[in-house]
């Protein structure tokens, strides 16, 4: 508003806007699910900056019917599970690392019913009724509570998701994207991170 700039955001999994990039489809700015799908492009954003952290957790209907609480459970029988796309977004491959750092991966695969490319069909999916649990982030959760409940994955370090952002090398509008940075990271701006779930990582003084 203040700067009289339109902003135009792209929103999808972070295996599907790598891809889009590597076509050519380059953003003045980029903000990362994690950091291995800021690595992919390092070369177009050189200087890439830690901003959040997101925890995957299992959610479930709310009162856990299925008395969900590790990894492990998610491979009852005849449980429906979602979980993100491995080659489509971040939250699905650091899935998948969990599940093989937790020596379960092929028990449950056996239950995963759909991968999808965002956390919030999956949420949408649990809410319908049409899956048991799911894998997702904390910040899927949000505003959900009402309706689902979130077990939380403990003693797996690779569960958790650093968030990077950074201006594009060649971005025409590199100090519009520096303030708009600069917003993002207001106390303001914090506040809502932390409301949604996430941990705000960046140090403003920095």
């Amino acid at each position: 508003e203040r700067e009289g700039a339109r902003v135009t955001r792209v929103y999808n999994g972070c295996g599907i806007l790598v891809a889009q990039m590597q076509a050519g489809e380059v953003p003045d700015a980029y903000f990362a699910c994690d950091v291995e799908f800021m690595k992919q492009v390092q070369p177009l954003f050189p200087a890439p900056q830690d901003l959040s952290q997101n925890e995957l957790v299992i959610l479930v209907q709310k009162g856990n019917p299925h008395k969900i609480a590790t990894l492990k459970d998610l491979a009852q029988s005849g449980l429906r599970v979602g979980i993100g796309h491995e080659k489509q977004c971040a939250m699905g491959w650091i899935t998948q690392n969990t599940f093989k750092e937790g020596g379960i991966q092929t028990e449950v695969m056996a239950n995963v019913t759909v991968q999808t490319p965002t956390g919030d069909m999956l949420v949408n999916q649990l809410r319908a009724g049409s899956l048991d649990a799911a894998v997702a982030y904390l910040s899927n959760a949000a505003g959900s509570s009402d309706f689902l409940d979130a077990v939380e994955i403990l003693g797996i370090a690779c569960s958790t998701a650093l968030q990077p952002w950074a201006v594009a090398k060649d971005s025409k509008y590199p100090q519009t994207a520096s303030r708009l940075f600069q917003a993002i990271t207001s106390s303001a701006s914090q506040e809502d991170f932390v409301d949604q779930g996430f941990t705000f990582k960046y140090n403003t003084v920095q």
